[in-house]
């Protein structure tokens, strides 16, 4: 069973972030608040008073216009407003954009439900799409497999298999003919923006690859700076097997693999004496490529071998 881990961040490690250009305006006693969602809110209509549907766990971030409106509110009603929109669930912290200054009663609300007030010198809209990637990379779901992690042809494909079946040694052939290590032995797995996959290496372990035999092997150095990668994306699973009987000879059948949630392409590999599969691999990176494009070329042989058939089997029946 694969283990899934949520991460967190607190307001207090956000202010670190420089990229954000944020600063405490107020509730320093509240900076320790977990943010624990990739998720982002422009209050809106909750200004308003209208909280349906309201994202009540999720960072309020107060840009030009909601700032607009709240300078036309009565004091009163926006205060009691902005409390409400508050008590509503556990919001970590909100955010003032363009370097606006919060009012009076927007500090007043937030320190009564000991939220903390923040602020940045980025406008809106840039803030929002940067402070998305960063909860994304921080926050989204992680999980840790056991295998190799390359980048083949520019897919990126996870060798799995029981241990000792040689995945370490298939890498290390891969790696020879140009391709790029990524993780081996551990690939950590992150779901970015809920579908895709992208697989890194635990920071120990970054550029050393185990085969047996060999020991440890630093590939940065045997094979230069071009021979690793920090990430990839998770684009097929390739698993090592031992030799069986039933084999798909066609190839028409498309098994995925479900990580964190989401479906990769799953291919099986049996290992037998005298298989380069090295090579195999190669060709099934390309192979995955062209099914990316729409382009599956045993279901095509499938198609024209079956409509052979059938006019074959007309023919027949015409002159009978």
């Amino acid at each position: 069973m694969v283990q899934e881990f949520t991460k967190s961040v607190t307001v207090s490690e956000l202010l670190q972030v420089k990229r954000l250009h944020l600063e405490l305006v107020c509730g320093k006693r509240y900076v320790h608040r977990q943010i624990t969602t990739p998720s982002i809110n422009r209050p809106g209509l909750a200004l308003c008073g209208h909280l349906d549907y309201f994202r009540a766990n999720a960072i309020q971030v107060f840009g030009r216009g909601e700032y607009g409106f709240c300078v036309k509110e009565k004091p009163s009603v926006l205060k009691a407003n902005v409390a409400k929109m508050l008590g509503k669930g556990s919001v970590p912290c909100v955010i003032m954009a363009a370097d606006l200054d919060p009012l009076p009663a927007i500090k007043k609300a937030c320190l009564g439900a000991d939220v903390p007030v923040l602020k940045t010198d980025m406008e809106s809209a840039e803030f929002v799409a940067e402070f998305s990637r960063f909860l994304d990379e921080q926050l989204s779901p992680v999980t840790h497999l056991h295998g190799v992690l390359l980048n083949v042809s520019g897919i990126g494909v996870l060798i799995r298999g029981e241990a000792g079946i040689g995945k370490s040694e298939c890498a290390l052939e891969l790696i020879k003919r140009g391709h790029i290590l990524v993780a081996d032995d551990v690939v950590e797995v992150q779901k970015r923006w809920g579908r895709f996959l992208m697989g890194s290496c635990p920071e120990m372990l970054k550029h050393y690859m185990e085969v047996r035999g060999l020991g440890i092997l630093d590939v940065e150095l045997l094979f230069g700076v071009g021979s690793t990668l920090d990430e990839m994306s998770i684009d097929l699973e390739v698993v090592l097997t031992p030799p069986a009987k039933n084999i798909d000879r066609l190839g028409v059948e498309q098994n995925t693999s479900a990580i964190l949630g989401v479906e990769v392409p799953s291919l099986r590999l049996p290992v037998t004496p005298g298989r380069n599969l090295a090579a195999l691999i190669e060709v099934a990176a390309l192979n995955q490529r062209l099914k990316a494009q729409g382009i599956f070329s045993a279901k095509e042989f499938s198609r024209k071998m079956l409509d052979r058939m059938k006019r074959t089997a007309k023919n027949h029946a015409n002159q009978a």
